[in-house]
């Protein structure tokens, strides 16, 4: 199994005698290779669990297994090391830099990665025509479109050959039309054995996924 999670629960302190459980007792597993959805209400606690998968933040409790690995044993350098080895991230504000041009913020994740930066530049381009804007690399990301910027991010995403993408509402600022074609996208990845998580409130979006974990109260229903 690619990812299994045990027990995990997650409490936040507010004071020091109020505690607020995002997360209790979620145990699931995911095969490689599946696009997954999370759905759930506003605060049901689906960003808590993907940034627990993503290894952006520790439970409270349980354990995280990513391919034999127990992510809740592992050291901060080590946690940094699996998530440029294993995960690429795709943000709902798509995170880019405005002044940098289409290429240079795909090739961004290379700096933070011990892959030499020859390699990482060679692959932009391919990596664009893979997700169909290769025609607008040298384009600055301030003037890119809603669409197109969510495709630079998963270009992005996709520069150090991740096994997993984490994707937090992919198509949250996007219209239909456009959705559909992000969606299409990630099928594509998924065909080439990528494994992809993603959270949203698209409800005709998740039914199209492999599965569907539904969050409700920091609990798995």
């Amino acid at each position: 199994m690619f990812i299994e999670l045990t027990g995990i629960g997650k409490r936040y302190t507010i004071d020091k005698t109020t505690f607020c459980d995002a997360l209790t007792d979620v145990t699931l597993s995911i095969d490689e290779g599946e696009i997954t959805a999370i759905v759930g209400r506003s605060g049901a606690g689906k960003s808590t669990l993907l940034h627990i998968l993503g290894a952006m933040e520790p439970p409270t409790v349980g354990t995280y297994l990513l391919n034999g690995t127990d992510v809740t044993q592992c050291r901060d350098s080590e946690l940094a090391a699996l998530r440029n080895r294993y995960m690429g991230f795709v943000l709902q504000e798509f995170a880019l830099i405005n002044d940098l041009s289409v290429a240079d913020n795909v090739l961004l994740p290379a700096y933070f990665n011990d892959r030499p930066l020859r390699t990482a530049r060679a692959a932009v381009t391919p990596l664009l025509e893979q997700v169909g804007i290769a025609h607008l690399k040298r384009k600055k990301a301030r003037h890119l479109s809603g669409g197109e910027r969510q495709r630079v991010a998963i270009a992005r995403a996709l520069l150090n050959d991740p096994a997993l993408i984490l994707a937090d509402e992919p198509t949250g600022n996007l219209d239909s039309e456009t959705a559909a074609a992000i969606f299409s996208l990630f099928q594509s990845l998924r065909d080439r054995g990528k494994t992809i998580i993603m959270v949203t409130h698209d409800n005709d979006l998740a039914a199209r996924c492999d599965r569907i974990i539904r969050i409700s109260d920091g609990r798995v229903v």
